[in-house]
C-alpha cells in the first residue's frame, strides 16, 4: 500500500514536472517567435526604406538628365529658329538694297546720278534691317525667359509629386511590415487553427486596404505629374513669319 502511494506521488511529481517543462518550452517558443517576427519586421522596414531611397535617387537622376536633354533640345531649336529668322531678314534686306540700287542706277542713266539719294536709301534700308534684327532678338530672349520660368515651375511640381509618391511607398511598406509583425505576434499566442486562420484573414484584409490606399495615392500623384508635364509643351512657341518687317 505504501509502495502504491509512493508510486502515485512520483507519478504526480513527474506529471507536474512535465507540465512545467511544457509551459517553459512554450514560453521559450513564443519568445523566439516574437523575436524572429520583430527581427523580420525590422529587416523588412529597413529594406523597404533603403529600396525606396535608392529608387528615389535613380528617378531624381533620370529626371535631371531628361530635363537637361529637353533644355538643350529647346535651346538648339530656338537657336536654329533665330538663325533662320536672321538669315531671312538679312537676305530680304540685301534683296531690297539691291533692287533699290538697280532702280537708282536706271534713274541715273536718264538724268544725273543721285549719289546722295542712293547713300541715304542704303543707310535707311540698313537701319531697317538692323532694327528688325534687334526686335527679333529681344522677342526671342523674352520667349526664352518665359520658357525657363515655366520649366522651373514644372520641374518643381514634378519634384513635389515624386516626393509624395516616394513617401506613400515608404508608408505602404512600413504598414506591410507592421501588419506582418502584428500577425506573427498573434499567431504565436493563437490556441487553435481556426484562430490562426482568422488572424491571417484579418492581416490579408489589412494588406488589401493598405494596397488600395497606396494605389489611390499613386494614381493621384501620376495624374498630377501628367498634367504638369503637358503644361510646358506649348509654352513659348511662336511661329516666325516670313515677313521680316512684321511688327513694324
Amino acid at each position: 500500500m505504501s509502495d502504491r502511494r509512493e508510486n502515485s506521488v512520483l507519478f504526480s511529481l513527474k506529471e507536474l514536472r512535465r507540465i512545467e517543462d511544457d509551459r517553459v518550452r512554450k514560453e521559450e517558443d513564443e519568445l523566439t517567435a516574437r523575436r524572429e517576427a520583430e527581427r523580420a519586421a525590422k529587416e523588412a522596414s529597413e529594406r523597404a526604406t533603403r529600396e525606396a531611397e535608392e529608387r528615389r535617387q535613380r528617378e531624381e537622376a533620370e529626371r535631371v538628365r531628361h530635363a537637361e536633354e529637353q533644355h538643350q533640345a529647346r535651346a538648339r531649336e530656338d537657336q536654329m529658329r533665330l538663325q533662320e529668322a536672321e538669315r531671312r531678314a538679312r537676305v530680304e534686306g540685301e534683296m531690297r538694297i539691291h533692287e533699290e540700287r538697280m532702280r537708282l542706277e536706271v534713274q541715273s542713266r536718264a538724268k544725273n546720278s543721285p549719289v546722295k539719294a542712293i547713300v541715304i536709301v542704303a543707310l535707311v534700308l540698313i537701319a531697317i534691317g538692323g532694327g528688325l534684327g534687334y526686335k527679333m532678338y529681344t522677342q526671342h530672349q523674352a520667349e526664352l525667359a518665359v520658357q525657363r520660368e515655366e520649366l522651373a515651375r514644372v520641374e518643381a511640381e514634378k519634384a513635389k509629386v515624386e516626393a509624395e509618391k516616394n513617401r506613400a511607398e515608404i508608408e505602404y511598406k512600413s504598414q506591410m511590415a507592421a501588419i506582418q509583425k502584428q500577425m506573427n505576434d498573434k499567431l504565436a499566442s493563437a490556441k487553435s487553427d481556426e484562430e490562426r486562420a482568422r488572424i491571417r484573414a484579418e492581416a490579408e484584409a489589412q494588406r488589401a486596404q493598405a494596397a488600395r490606399s497606396t494605389k489611390h495615392a499613386s494614381t493621384a500623384a501620376k495624374s498630377d505629374k501628367d498634367s504638369s508635364g503637358t503644361k510646358i509643351k506649348n509654352v513659348g512657341k511662336r511661329e516666325i513669319s516670313d515677313n521680316p518687317l512684321e511688327g513694324f
